[in-house]
């Protein structure tokens, strides 16, 4: 099993772009699925991914990672001085800016203060209750 997944995932070297998958949880309407990011550091087959905007906080293993091709991001354009999490590092990449950390599953229609959205002060919008009626839009 190991030596299939080897074969498929091949080690990769610091300095190589790469694109990580953003959650839609994390993104914007707008905003691009993945983030483009270069290898900063390797620790026991985990990957330290980095941006222009700073070192993104988690490690990711191999299957995690996607190489590109071309060196989109450099090793020396990256900010070593900042750590930031995936959802920032979207929001910097995004042009609307971040999609927010609030998303309710409501069935009432967000009539009352149960609901994060409305609590929160915020409408409800396209990544909450899908289909569901709302009264906080």
């Amino acid at each position: 099993m190991m030596t299939i997944s080897n074969k498929k995932f091949t080690p990769l070297e610091v300095g190589t772009t790469v694109k990580v998958s953003i959650p839609d949880v994390d993104r914007a309407r707008g905003s691009p699925r993945n983030l483009l990011a270069v290898i900063t550091q390797v620790e026991d087959e985990l990957y330290k991914l980095g941006t222009e905007n700073g070192i993104i906080k988690h490690l990711y293993t191999r299957s995690q990672i996607d190489p590109c091709k071309e060196c989109f991001v450099d090793l020396v354009s990256v900010n070593t001085e900042k750590e930031i999490t995936l959802r920032e590092a979207a929001g910097f990449s995004s042009v609307t800016g971040s999609q927010g950390y609030k998303r309710c599953n409501c069935k009432l229609k967000c009539r009352t203060n149960k609901c994060i959205c409305r609590l929160a002060g915020i409408l409800c919008n396209s990544k909450c209750h899908n289909s569901m009626p709302c009264e906080n839009k």
